[in-house]
């Protein structure tokens, strides 16, 4: 068989192949057709036997049966004329059916062989490939490669040919006028109508040029992502040192006017003794907070229990002259930032020294079971915090408003609360004294 002989044959197993409803009225016709010529030869015959030479010797009956055949066949000829008109209108819609389904495809499809060169292409992929479907007949594939991915292409069509497995690449493709676009190809063997493999190949080929530049635009993105990330982290860290740092300095800075305040405080005056131990205990809890915040890893807030424990222990010892009062703290998981702690402190400091000062004389009897004691705690529900300063010692005198009182204690108290941190404070005097202060965070970011 010679090449054009094999190719003939495969052209017809392929039209077999892509439109079987086709290849059953071709097989039909052609019998019919048969059918026909052995029928039209034996009219033949007859119609010698009844030429006008031999018209005499046939009897009345006999030319009655001949004119009666003719007529049947004439009408047999008319019926197969029609179905062979239903037929080739039936082939027509396969024709237009194979053609919606192969040429107009939303992929490009073509065959090669294993030159890799083009052999059938339908219109999607001569579009794609920028040359009209004639002219890509026994082109080399390669020819519309990008030269820097030949190597990808090569390999895809070798161990398609070498395995005969489906393989599947994305590589850069050229258009005739030169257009650079991205390409998927999706290649398999390709079979004869019996089903036997042949030394040819299938290729679908798809457009992604713009999944890929999505795909560019995306890395790019998180590259420039990951650079800011990075520039961020960088300053962070340096602004982490500098606020450490700061935080330092204030701290110490603090601790020289303590001790100015403390050398001031050794006069013999008790009146001045006193309100120099009151101020340096002011400027030890603001001082407190930047230590807290100094030793801990963020720098945004403190953690309120040590930072009380540390606060009521120095005030504690500041008044070793009073009667040993002990003061517990429970505040254990509550954090809050720096602007709101510094207040807070100074607003403890005030009540801490007062009921240390005042709330326990000489001689005075304690309510309670646990004995003279005062409690300080912290809450958080998740929108407010609450204060609370208890002592079950004297109370406040019964005449005494401490809205109004001009002492610098209650009234820091009420300017830090009230003023300072927008919160409400509650006085309840049943037992003892206690304020309690309610207030929302200014910058809500303090707690987890």
């Amino acid at each position: 068989m010679t090449i054009k002989d094999y190719r003939h044959e495969q052209a017809q197993s392929a039209d077999m192949a892509a439109a079987p409803q086709a290849g059953s009225l071709r097989l039909n016709a052609v019998r019919a057709g048969q059918a026909l010529r052995r029928q039209a030869e034996e009219i033949a015959m007859k119609n010698a036997a009844s030429s006008p030479e031999n018209l005499n010797a046939l009897s009345p009956e006999e030319t009655r049966q001949t004119l009666h055949e003719l007529h049947v066949h004439q009408i047999e000829l008319k019926i197969q004329n029609e179905e062979l008109r239903r037929s080739h209108e039936e082939m027509d819609i396969v024709r237009a059916r194979y053609f919606a389904l192969y040429d107009l495809a939303p992929v490009g499809y073509c065959t090669i062989n294993e030159k890799g060169l083009i052999l059938e292409a339908n219109l999607t992929a001569a579009t794609l490939l920028g040359m009209a479907r004639s002219d890509l007949l026994k082109q080399p594939i390669s020819r519309f490669i990008f030269n820097e991915d030949q190597h990808i292409y090569y390999q895809h069509r070798k161990q398609l040919f070498d395995t005969g497995k489906q393989q599947t690449c994305e590589l850069r493709m050229v258009k005739n006028d030169g257009t650079e676009f991205w390409a998927h190809l999706e290649s398999t063997e390709a079979h004869d109508a019996n089903g036997i493999p042949v030394p040819e190949g299938r290729v679908v080929m798809s457009d992604i040029t713009t999944r890929k530049l999505a795909e560019a635009v995306l890395q790019r993105t998180h590259n420039e992502l990951e650079q800011q990330t990075e520039s961020l982290r960088t300053s962070l860290t340096e602004k982490d040192v500098l606020l450490k740092e700061v935080h330092h300095r204030v701290k110490n800075n603090l601790a020289v006017i303590m001790g100015l305040i403390d050398l001031h405080g050794q006069s013999n005056d008790e009146q001045t003794r006193a309100s120099m131990t009151e101020l340096s205990n002011r400027i030890r809890s603001m001082s407190l907070v930047h230590e807290q915040l100094y030793q801990s890893e963020n720098f945004a807030r403190i953690d309120l229990q040590c930072y009380l424990d540390s606060l009521t222990a120095h005030l504690h010892s500041s008044y070793q002259s009073s009667r040993n009062i002990p003061v517990s703290v429970a505040a254990s998981g509550i954090k809050m930032g720096i602007d709101s702690a510094v207040p807070c402190g100074l607003l403890i400091t005030e009540l801490v020294t007062n009921a240390l000062k005042y709330a326990f004389p000489e001689g005075q009897t304690c309510t309670g079971a646990v004995g003279c004691e005062i409690a300080v705690s912290a809450a958080w529900d998740g929108a407010a915090y609450t204060l609370t300063v208890a002592d079950n010692g004297v109370g406040l005198p019964a005449d005494l408003d401490w809205t109004k009182t001009r002492t610098m204690g209650l009234l820091l108290v009420k300017m830090l609360g009230q003023h300072q941190l927008r919160g409400k404070i509650e006085v309840d005097c049943t037992s003892g004294t206690t304020f309690r202060l309610r207030f929302a965070p200014q910058i809500a970011r303090i707690y987890e």
